[in-house]
């Protein structure tokens, strides 16, 4: 028992270890995009036959303090290794300027040695200062 908790703690580190090396390697997302004022991912995690456990929040990025990285996890209890990663749609977007825009990605995790069957869709809505607030 305590191995196996020992172990599910050593692999929660390094995958936070991993995350923050990351992050650094991202840069903020203030050097990205500058100009960018707000942003609020609205965010819905369906399985791929959309018909059960449906997770939705809003994540409200602050803006001065984030990282360039749009990485969530699956909140499937039994998938391993599963997440998305949304960052160069995300990014892409951001620098053109787009106010309203959304996407999707497929958990690239597995379950029991079959691929995990969640998707992520977001809707994304940012504001931008002006060329004279930036």
């Amino acid at each position: 028992m305590y191995s196996a908790n020992r172990r599910r703690n050593v692999e929660r580190e390094e995958r936070m270890l991993l995350r923050g090396k990351r992050e650094q390697a991202a840069g903020k997302l203030l050097q990205k995009v500058p100009e960018l004022a707000s942003l609020n991912l609205e965010i819905r995690e369906t399985r791929s036959n959309g018909l059960t456990n449906d997770t939705q929040y809003i994540r409200r990025v602050v803006v001065e303090h984030a990282h360039a990285l749009f990485e969530m996890p699956c909140s499937y209890s039994s998938c391993d290794n599963g997440g998305y990663d949304v960052t160069r749609e995300i990014l892409s977007a951001l620098q053109s300027g787009a106010a309203r825009f959304e996407g999707e990605c497929a958990c690239r995790g597995s379950c029991g040695g079959e691929f995990c069957s969640r998707v992520l869709r977001y809707v994304a809505t940012a504001t931008y200062r002006s060329g004279a607030d930036a």
